[in-house]
């Protein structure tokens, strides 16, 4: 393995004999194109399944990894060739010199057989910005021989799955089925793939007018004859791994055939015969893709020929490229360099790219869901329309989307407003995510129609961008007219469950938002009264209707309460959409969590049926899990509040059910003080209150405000976290000294009355160390103030992994329960149990920086960081994540090291985050003496360091940074601790310049945040 970074490429040489791995194209086609996903694999032709929109909708049909890395050789792409009447299969047989090329947006294989004298090169892109979606597959083949060799070429699919088929079908009545499809427009030399008719068996039947479309044009723009019947290709082997129709046959015997064009599953394959002279190439262009009509591919297959197909090549690179120059940097090592734009790309997938629409409209482009052949549970979508939208669930997107303001200011506080809206009433959120639609009022609407002289009548009540581009509105009236009057929606729904983790990633968002707008913070968190609250209509149920007895006692198993109640937001007593500051949410928010927790004050109970980010100890929930994780966020985020409401001084205005509630806790907190009660009666007491309130809320209304003096406020909080800092030290002493995670527990002692559970005493049972707890811990201040000797007691632990110097997911779990979950019959070291889990990991990276730990940090990212690995060890291109590397916890030492599961991950949220901080400091825009100022503080190791001392950089996006360094030594890192901006260089887009001789950039700052300068050069005196 190799990288290749004059055409930014990674090189995997004879990657059919390396260990497997699975990897995808982006599936970015523009925002005025249609997406395809792409999946490959390094065995035969790369590519193992493709199609629109989800697997629902394959061309080639999806298989998993396990049975990707047998098929795709031989259902995959496939080139039969016979050179002067000798057969030859490129990319099959063994032993010849066969590479892989991964760019960002296209990949590229190659084969030499030096034996026959003939190379083979196959390269992969999808077609951008067009009406249709289209996976585009160049062929060439080049003699390199003396003489010339005369080749009979036949190239393409085995099978291709028809219009109107989904996944299940194919899979499991792949013989009934067939019944449904049929080829047409064979001789026009562009089939296209479709059943008949709609196959729901229901009374209403449609005929389907899509199709899958396939064919292939040479360079001088001559379509190639097709060939849809896989018996004129294979003969009887129906194995597909021997061609013999193509062997036993000439080419004119094999294309006067009758082809059976229906009643069976088609392949695509198109034959030509060539003669190439020494040198000599030959190149064919296929393009596979899908059309909703006969007339939509009418329009476009006239654009098709040599010129527009290297047009488009060029255009889908320029598109990749476009999105990440926001990241753009140029230090000491080229490969982090791409790295970075690499891992903001698949960043962007997962969480969104944001473009700013009009003058107020936030439309996130590009996210789906992390779906691929290695996860192959996850059901992924991308919209089949312009300005393309997928799925996601809400701890993911959330976590994505924590950098944006960072690379578009103009974002501001749409995903702090996005995700707090999301939050309910009783502390819980939907999970599923599905992006942005909008409505318009009957009056907008007929203003709209009026104004611009359109007609809207078709468009749908709720509508996507998409929608409206469908109808043939223009770009111009979209953004500049009908977004202006439109009210924009985002659409979620409860999902599965209520996981107790979600709603800390919120406070994260606020403080990226902060980072940027620190002048605003009055207005974000106090004086904006538009955060309204979700209402899924499902319930937690109480404690009495959770608990079971068992035969190996009780359990904590019927979480959710179903409810007929559609979602909709939280109303007030008179019926309108009630609305509080983003301060008030967060006291409603505290509060709920507050009297969640366990019953020795510790951790925060997984009441809601699930687990946090490590949802693989599933079973945790049933046997009274508890995780400490939630209350270290807990803990921040009322050390947040606190800071806030001391310096604000305002008062709030929150629910009479919610302030009863508090009201309910402070008189028990005053018990427990006063030791009148015990930590067990509190339990039971704040549970007792939380239920109430509950049942309070159930309908979706809350009662009249009352106001909360900001003093109370503030003692209210006081008295919380000192409960919370005794728990957290309590469950300290259980961890022997390093902070926990999670803790289980045994109802020991119990009542029933009327047939319910009432709990009397439980026992602890301690869990292993799992990283997430010292990565929460170190977030607040007291971790901060520990910093330094947790993560030597981190590096003791069996948290570390001594053989490949990196940070494990968990502790071993030999000890603990089966009931725990899923994670406990993994096998050590993969997925969830032991592995090196790159996001937990790069989280742990994170808060080392944000800690101050330099030395540490530096040295850590050195051996962890996804770039610095050796490819050999790795398995895969060291320009990509992936979601887990196994660890040498591992029974199977050849795996140790090698990255599983591709590039859709947090991780990528998390290097963004360690990139700011490194490039820029963890708050660039700072308050002095009221007034808004920049002072950039880089953290960045020697080894980053260009020769002469600089570093290039890109500061919101599309600011030109550069720095300059006077260093004492090569050898001296930059930190924070040793060094000083002694001067700043600013160049305005009008041509100005400025000198600012001094640390910090007052006057500009406001310009620069604006868009209005060009560049910045820093220059930088180290000690």
């Amino acid at each position: 393995m190799r990288n290749n970074m004059s055409k930014k490429r990674f090189i995997i040489e004879d990657y059919t004999n390396k260990p497997t791995f699975a990897s995808f194209l982006p599936g970015i086609s523009g925002i005025n194109g249609i997406p395809i996903w792409c999946f490959y694999v390094n065995r035969g032709q790369g590519i193992s399944s493709f199609g629109v929109q989800d697997k629902n909708h394959c061309i080639m049909e999806f298989d998993a990894a396990q049975q990707a890395y047998k098929n795709t050789p031989i259902k995959g792409f496939r080139t039969f060739l016979k050179i002067d009447s000798k057969y030859y299969e490129p990319f099959l047989s063994e032993n010849l010199n066969r590479t892989m090329f991964i760019g960002s947006n296209e990949f590229e294989i190659e084969e030499i057989n030096e034996e026959l004298g003939i190379q083979t090169n196959v390269l992969y892109f999808t077609l951008p910005n067009e009406e249709i979606g289209g996976l585009v597959r160049k062929v060439t083949i080049t003699n390199h021989n003396d003489t010339p060799s005369v080749i009979d070429l036949l190239d393409g699919m085995p099978e291709v799955v028809p219009y109107g088929v989904d996944l299940n079908a194919m899979k499991m009545m792949g013989q009934t089925v067939k019944a449904w499809m049929q080829v047409k427009g064979v001789k026009n030399k562009i089939p296209l793939y479709a059943v008949r008719t709609s196959m729901n068996d229901s009374a209403k039947v449609t005929e389907v007018q899509g199709g899958h479309f396939y064919f292939s044009i040479t360079k001088k723009g001559e379509l190639l004859n097709p060939i849809v019947d896989s018996e004129v290709v294979f003969g009887t082997n129906t194995s597909l791994i021997t061609p013999n129709g193509f062997i036993n046959f000439t080419q004119e015997e094999m294309l006067s055939q009758k082809q059976v064009c229906q009643n069976a599953l088609p392949c695509g394959f198109f034959s030509d015969k060539i003669t190439l002279h020494p040198s000599e190439s030959y190149t064919v262009y296929e393009i596979i893709g899908q059309v909703e009509n006969k007339t939509q591919l009418e329009k476009i297959k006239v654009k098709f020929n040599a010129q527009y197909f290297e047009a488009k090549y060029k255009e889908a690179q320029a598109l990749t490229e476009d999105i990440c120059k926001v990241m753009d940097t140029q230090t000491a090592n080229p490969i982090f360099d791409e790295y970075c734009k690499q891992t903001y790309l698949d960043n962007v997938l997962r969480g969104g790219k944001p473009l700013l629409l009009g003058d107020k409209q936030i439309y996130h482009v590009f996210s789906r869901k992390h779906g691929d052949v290695e996860r192959d549970y996850n059901f992924f979508s991308m919209t089949p329309e312009y300005y393309s939208q997928g799925n996601g669930n809400f701890r993911d997107v959330n976590q994505n989307r924590r950098c944006d303001i960072y690379f578009d200011p103009f974002v501001k506080e749409y995903n702090v407003k996005t995700f707090y809206n999301l939050l309910q009433i009783d502390g819980y959120n939907p999970l599923a995510v599905k992006g942005s639609t909008f409505t318009l009022t009957a009056e907008n609407k007929e203003k709209i129609e009026t104004t611009l002289d359109i007609n809207l009548g078709e468009l749908k009540e709720e509508f996507t961008i998409g929608d409206i581009l469908n109808l043939g509105i223009n770009e111009k009236y979209l953004i500049d007219g009908i977004l202006r009057y439109a009210i924009s929606h985002i659409k979620a729904d409860f999902g599965e469950g209520y996981w107790t983790d979600h709603w800390t990633y919120n406070l994260d968002l606020v403080e990226s938002y902060l980072a940027i707008y620190p002048d605003n913070e009055k207005y974000l968190l106090f004086e904006d009264r538009s955060y309204t609250y979700f209402y899924s209509g499902v319930k937690i149920n109480p404690r009495c209707d959770r608990y079971v007895l068992t035969e190996n006692g009780v359990r904590q198993y019927n979480a959710i309460n179903h409810s007929t109640i559609e979602s909709k937001k939280i109303l007030d007593t008179e019926n309108n959409v009630y609305t509080s500051t983003l301060f008030e949410k967060m006291m409603i928010l505290a509060t709920n969590k507050f009297a969640a927790l366990d019953a020795y004050g510790m951790g925060i109970e997984m009441e809601g049926g699930k687990p946090g980010w490590y949802d693989a100890l599933n079973g945790l929930p049933g046997i009274f899990g508890s995780s400490m994780n939630e209350t270290y966020e807990l803990y921040r985020m009322l050390e947040f509040m606190y800071r806030l409401i001391n310096t604000y001084k305002q008062d709030i205005k929150l629910p009479q059910n919610i302030v009863s509630f508090i009201g309910n806790i402070q008189q028990n907190m005053s018990f427990l003080e006063k030791d009148t009660i015990d930590e067990m009666e509190f339990w039971k007491q704040i549970n007792d209150a939380k239920e109430h309130y509950r049942d309070t809320v159930e309908k979706g209304i809350v009662l009249k405000d009352t106001i909360l003096e900001y003093e109370k406020v503030k003692f209210i909080i006081t008295i919380w976290l000192n409960k919370l800092k005794k728990g957290i030290e309590r469950a300290v002493e259980y961890g022997d000294g390093l902070c926990p995670t999670y803790f289980a527990y045994n109802l020991k002692e119990f009542d029933i009355i009327d047939d319910k559970i009432s709990p009397i005493k439980f026992e602890v049972i301690k869990m292993p160390f799992f990283l997430e707890g010292v990565v929460r811990y170190l977030k607040i201040d007291l971790g901060k103030l520990q910093a330094k000797e947790i993560i030597s007691k981190v590096k003791s632990s069996d948290l570390y992994d001594k053989k490949l110097k990196m940070y494990k997911v968990n502790a071993s779990l030999k000890d603990t329960s089966f009931e725990v979950g899923r994670a406990k019959a993994f096998t050590p070291g993969w997925l969830e149990n032991e592995s090196i889990w790159l996001h937990m990991e790069y989280k742990y990276l994170l808060e080392l920086l944000r800690s101050g730990l330099y030395n540490e940090y530096f040295k850590a990212m050195q051996d962890t960081m996804i770039p610095f690995l050796d490819p050999k060890v790795y398995g895969r291109s060291i320009l990509e994540n992936s979601s887990f590397i196994a660890s040498s916890a591992n029974p199977n030492e050849k795996i140790h090291g090698r990255g599983f599961v591709a590039r859709l991950s947090g991780s990528t949220a998390e290097f963004l985050h360690i990139w700011q901080i490194m490039m820029f400091g963890e708050n660039p825009f700072r308050m002095k003496n009221n007034i808004l100022s920049l002072k950039f503080t880089p953290s960045l190791p020697t080894t980053l360091i260009k020769e002469d001392d600089t570093i290039c950089t890109t500061f919101l996006s599309n600011i030109k940074v550069k720095y300059h360094f006077n260093r004492p030594t090569k050898e001296t890192d930059v930190t924070p601790l040793n060094s000083t901006v002694e001067k700043y260089v600013i160049t305005y887009k009008s041509g100005a310049v400025i000198v600012v001789n001094n640390t910090t950039i007052l006057k500009e700052a406001e310009d620069i945040r604006k868009g209005e300068v060009e560049s910045i050069e820093a220059y930088i005196t180290c000690s």
